[in-house]
């Protein structure tokens, strides 16, 4: 009722509807599924490459690897972003700083609440299951969120990614980011998200029999309270 609130077309299934759709699975560990059919995901390089021509197709200047290193403020509301190549000035600032958004918010007296957290996720080899979904059917897998689990997956070319959001996170840098980290991955941790994967192989045994490809863990961003931290900052204009 509340996806339908917002707008969004969702419907509740049938276990055995969701196997249908995600063959991996053992229904017998769901009493339903919500579905959403217009949910996915994307590319990030892609996708930022295509916003990046769509804004200089509108006359936009995207200037790479120039940090801010300061943000000042006139009396008429307009910035002065200082960066390492010279200021620019702007009516508004958006600060999309990801793990230097702390740093960003700083400049402007602000300490946002958002913390660094080590993530991990794991990429199988690829599967005979998954490449006969996909010439079967004509699409890729869809994208599984078990709530109860603490897991996601996604079909990730003819492999799966199983991703955990453990109760047992661990924080990264948790004062600032060093402005010269390179998003570097961090050391594996499996002994951490052993419980999680436990569950993940019990609810989507077809995960388990597949052998893992790789183990990514790297740092993200995470707001105190889990939710998106969108919109204006309170006693700051533009």
């Amino acid at each position: 009722a509340k996806g339908r609130y917002l707008g969004m077309d969702t419907e509740l299934i049938t276990p055995s509807e969701a196997k249908a759709m995600f063959p991996l699975m053992d229904e017998t560990n769901f009493v339903g599924a919500m579905w959403d059919p217009v949910e996915g995901h994307l590319d990030p390089s892609g996708t930022t490459i295509a916003y990046s021509k769509a804004a200089k197709k509108l006359g936009a200047e995207i200037v790479l690897r120039n940090r801010v290193v300061e943000l000042t403020q006139e009396v008429d509301g307009t910035w002065n972003v200082v960066t390492e190549q010279g200021t620019v000035k702007a009516e508004h600032v958006v600060n999309c700083g990801g793990l230097w958004a702390r740093e960003i918010g700083r400049m402007v007296g602000v300490e946002l609440p958002v913390l660094a957290m080590e993530h991990m996720y794991l990429l199988t080899e690829p599967m005979p299951e998954v490449e006969e979904f996909n010439k079967s059917t004509g699409r890729e897998m869809i994208g599984v969120l078990d709530f109860k689990g603490e897991i996601y997956t996604r079909q990730e070319r003819n492999g799966i990614l199983l991703g955990t959001y453990e109760k047992a996170c661990k924080p990264w840098s948790p004062v600032n980011t060093p402005w010269d980290f390179g998003h570097e991955l961090l050391p594996p941790d499996l002994d951490r998200i052993a419980p999680s994967l436990e569950i993940g192989f019990k609810h989507f045994p077809g995960i388990e029999k597949a052998g893992i490809k790789q183990i990514i863990n790297g740092p993200f961003t995470f707001a105190l309270d889990g939710n998106p931290l969108v919109g204006p900052v309170q006693g700051l204009t533009n």
